[in-house]
């Protein structure tokens, strides 16, 4: 009998801790339900805003591994890009006759000369204004393209102005000075008129003064 007693003694300890283990009070169960809540944000994480934002770090970090290359294609960019424009106070402008023989076109060649101590680069057509006792006569553009210089420091470049001269014996349109304003600049200078004294009086439609691009003449200022 004592066998048999000692026997559902033990049959009762396991019954109990069977239900203990299953969903009891005591200090298992709860260890268990830590366990559960401690490991259901790390789910979250994996899934919701935090995961994507752990992506999209991700990502940046991508973008920062790359910059450099970026950078370095900055670089090589800017060494091999062109010098910035020739602006007007980096200039010396003077004009001189330019005409050859007896052209009846006559010719004004304006220099700009860099003064500057770096490389810039100057394309296109000047603003040219004849100051004339009929007041101002601007300058038309001939139909000629200009594909940019670059301007060493110390170097020159020239453009014309082509004009017919007054032969009509009369006093014409006097000249009494020029204004030229570098390409893509607002700041002009004035210079002394070197050709011819005056322009012919005329109705005609064609125009009385043109100008070529940049060097659209050579040397012949001087």
């Amino acid at each position: 009998m004592r066998t048999k007693r000692m026997a559902v003694t033990a049959v009762a300890v396991v019954a109990g801790l069977s239900l203990s283990a299953c969903g009891g009070d005591d200090g298992t169960t709860n260890t268990d339900n830590v366990s559960k809540s401690s490991s259901t944000p790390a789910g979250e994480q994996t899934e919701s805003a935090p995961a994507d934002q752990q992506e999209n770090d991700s990502t940046g970090t991508g973008s920062q591994e790359e910059a450099p290359e970026q950078g370095t294609s900055g670089q090589d960019s800017a060494a091999g890009a062109k010098p910035e424009r020739c602006h007007t106070d980096d200039l010396t402008l003077t004009a001189s006759d330019a005409t050859i023989g007896d052209d009846p076109t006559k010719v004004v060649a304006v220099k700009l000369l860099n003064k500057s101590d770096r490389e810039c680069s100057i394309k296109g057509f000047a603003g040219v204004n004849l100051l004339t006792s009929e007041g101002a006569i601007p300058a038309t553009r001939r139909d000629q393209k200009d594909d940019g210089t670059t301007l060493k420091s110390g170097e020159p470049t020239y453009f014309g102005i082509f004009y017919k001269a007054n032969e009509s014996g009369g006093s014409g349109v006097k000249i009494k000075g020029l204004v030229v304003t570098p390409p893509d600049e607002k700041k002009s200078v004035t210079l002394k008129w070197p050709g011819e004294a005056s322009l012919p009086v005329t109705d005609s439609p064609e125009p009385t003064v043109e100008i070529g691009p940049m060097g659209s003449v050579g040397q012949g200022a001087g």
